[in-house]
Parts: structure tokens; C-alpha cells; sequence
């Protein structure tokens, strides 16, 4: 079972240096195109050291469950392709933030880690637990933006971060997975005035 990391945590995952630093990208990675290749039901982690080119032991002192060891790998991934902007104003926050997740979601693991979590959730109690740990996380660091929007007089101090949040990136997904839409530069702009006019910013 998933522990959900606790709220406002760094915006990293174990990163230890040298060969063990490289160790923990093979198996992190592999554990990615797993996911995506054969699904969460299918996943081991035998399967993810061969993968990785490790031994299994690599594996198994880091990572108890493979619940575990796929949210730290959905973690690192997304806090390396999408890190929590600061750019010293709350629309350039959400215009940085809503371009990266945009990008992020226009890869090819992204589009297959997605589509594996549609196909499985509702079959597979880890893979919900799993999405639960990841987007608590997630939302935990997003919404330090609206917290420093608040403090900076940007908003008022009842303004919902988390809706905040979900109204800038709820589009962007309905755009990858329901209507195949392009996302364009233009379009996330819209999306950025359309939150910051309905919460006053």
C-alpha cells in the first residue's frame, strides 16, 4: 500500500550520488516504460531490475512494494519535466506551469502512462492508491504558487488553491484524452486569464 507523502514535501525524490545515483535513474526509468509497455497488473519488480539491467536486490533494498517504487518514479519524472515555477507573479506561475504540463503531456511515455491508468483504474486498487500518492503530492507543490500570490496581495486570502489549480490543468488533460485538440501557446494563455478573472487576481 502507498503512504501519500506528506503535504508541501520538497519537490524531489531520493537522489543519492555516484553509481548509486545511476542505479536509481535505471530503475526509475525502467520502471516507467514498464508501466507504460505492460501495464500496472503486469509490473514486477523482477521484471523492472531485469529491465534496468540490475540486480534484483538493487531493487528490492530501495523499494518494499512496486506500489512504492511507481511513485517515486512518476515523482521523479514529473518533478524533473514539470518543476514548480517561480517567477515572481502569480500569471507567470501558471503560464510556466501550464506550458510544462502541456509538454509533458504531449510525450510518448506520458500519453501511455495515461492511457495505462484509464484502462486499469477501477480494476486495480494499487494503481488508484498509486495516482492518489502522486497527485497529493503534485497538488501540494502546485499550490505554493497560490500560496506566494496570496502573501505577495495577488489574491484574497480565501482564495481556493487547489480549484485554482485544477482549473488551470483540467483543460489541457480534456485537450490529450477526450477531444485531441491542439494545445497551443495561445489557447494556455486563455486558459491563465480565464482562472486569474474568476478568482479576482
Amino acid at each position: 500500500m502507498v503512504t501519500p507523502r506528506r503535504r508541501g514535501a520538497p519537490d524531489t525524490v531520493r537522489r543519492p550520488g555516484g553509481r548509486t545515483a545511476q542505479t536509481s535513474q535505471a530503475i526509475l526509468d525502467a520502471t516507467l516504460s514498464a508501466l507504460a509497455e505492460v501495464g500496472y497488473a503486469a509490473l514486477t519488480l523482477d521484471g523492472v531490475a531485469v529491465r534496468a539491467g540490475v540486480h534484483r536486490s538493487s531493487v528490492y533494498r530501495r523499494w518494499a512494494t512496486k506500489d512504492e517504487l511507481i511513485v517515486d518514479a512518476v515523482l521523479a519524472s514529473a518533478a524533473r519535466d514539470v518543476p514548480t515555477p517561480d517567477t515572481g507573479s502569480l500569471r507567470g506561475d501558471l503560464r510556466a506551469l501550464a506550458q510544462a504540463v502541456a509538454a509533458n503531456l504531449a510525450s510518448p511515455i506520458t500519453l501511455a502512462l495515461l492511457r495505462t491508468y484509464v484502462s486499469e483504474a477501477g480494476r486495480a486498487e494499487g494503481i488508484e492508491l498509486v495516482a492518489r500518492a502522486f497527485w497529493d503530492e503534485r497538488f501540494a507543490l502546485a499550490t505554493t504558487m497560490v500560496h506566494r500570490a496570496i502573501g505577495r496581495g495577488e489574491l484574497e486570502p480565501q482564495a481556493d488553491a487547489e480549484l485554482i489549480i485544477e482549473a488551470l490543468v483540467a483543460p489541457l488533460f480534456l485537450r490529450t484524452l477526450v477531444t485531441a485538440k491542439p494545445i497551443t501557446s495561445a489557447y494556455v494563455d486563455r486558459i491563465v486569464d480565464a482562472v486569474l478573472a474568476a478568482h479576482g487576481a
